[in-house]
């Protein structure tokens, strides 16, 4: 029986407007009010994910959590209190930052609280717009964050063929160091190793006192591949990364701009 449903934000969870359907908001509603928890779990800091919240009853409510980050983070939505977080080392971090300099990248350095971007350009500035804030910066080095902890960077291009190029030439103190991923066909994101969507489900798991075979993940991308690869019951939408599709247990006959959470919250729990 399913107690916990994991979902991704973009491309899944959200329409290409960035609002949940109305039909997946009521569809959230039922399986709350059977005891069942509902987690977005999203690459995007908790921060940037409160209009997402307030459309699914969660916004400050207690007992509900969120797995930001890509996995790097757990928080509690009622006070805003991070439970778990995995910080990158800061050598690592600022060696990747300074070689996302040399390439035709931008490049977003993520904290807790605060997202920093290098290299921000019209189009990405356009991208964000209602998804979250960030600060443009244009240092040298990462040395001003030296003492804060960073859980993820990542370089941004609308050009995959351009990120999967840089992947292929990383040294081994990135790659050998680092979970890799992609999302929304234009982030090559980084993640300390083993740091992923799956292990923030883990955290939160077990802080529950729910069994991993109990719980089912929807998500659409490569970085949505820890979250499907540890729950019990993994589900794409139809408008899923190729890459995903051998994971995945099931793939929904809908895209995210035709409620496919709601869809799937219906057929796996809701008509059982």
């Amino acid at each position: 029986m399913i107690h916990l449903v994991a979902s991704d934000l973009d491309e899944t969870l959200l329409r290409s407007d960035k609002h949940v359907g109305l039909y997946t908001q009521e569809m959230i509603r039922k399986i709350q009010e059977k005891g069942i928890h509902f987690v977005c779990a999203t690459g995007r800091p908790f921060f940037s994910i409160q209009n997402t919240l307030r459309e699914i009853g969660q916004f400050q409510k207690p007992g509900t959590y969120t797995i930001s980050l890509n996995g790097g983070c757990v928080t509690e939505n009622n006070t805003g209190q991070v439970l778990y977080t995995k910080p990158m080392n800061f050598d690592l971090v600022n060696q990747i930052y300074t070689l996302g300099k040399t390439y035709d990248v931008g490049i977003q350095v993520y904290l807790v609280d605060k997202t920093y971007a290098y290299r921000l350009n019209e189009d990405e500035r356009h991208f964000l717009k209602g998804r979250m804030e960030v600060s443009e910066i244009d240092a040298e080095d990462l040395s001003f964050l030296k003492n804060r902890p960073i859980i993820k960077i990542l370089f941004e291009n609308t050009d995959l063929s351009i990120l999967k190029q840089i992947e292929k030439q990383l040294p081994e103190t990135i790659s050998q160091n680092c979970d890799l991923s992609y999302s929304s066909n234009r982030y090559f994101e980084f993640n300390p190793r083993g740091v992923h969507k799956g292990l923030g489900l883990e955290y939160l798991c077990d802080h529950l006192k729910i069994a991993i075979k109990d719980t089912l993940a929807i998500g659409d991308n490569i970085n949505d591949l820890g979250l499907l690869k540890t729950a019990g019951l993994s589900i794409g939408v139809k408008n899923a990364h190729p890459d995903i599709l051998s994971t995945i247990d099931d793939l929904c006959p809908y895209t995210h701009d035709e409620d496919a959470v709601g869809h799937i919250l219906q057929r796996y729990i809701l008509s059982k």
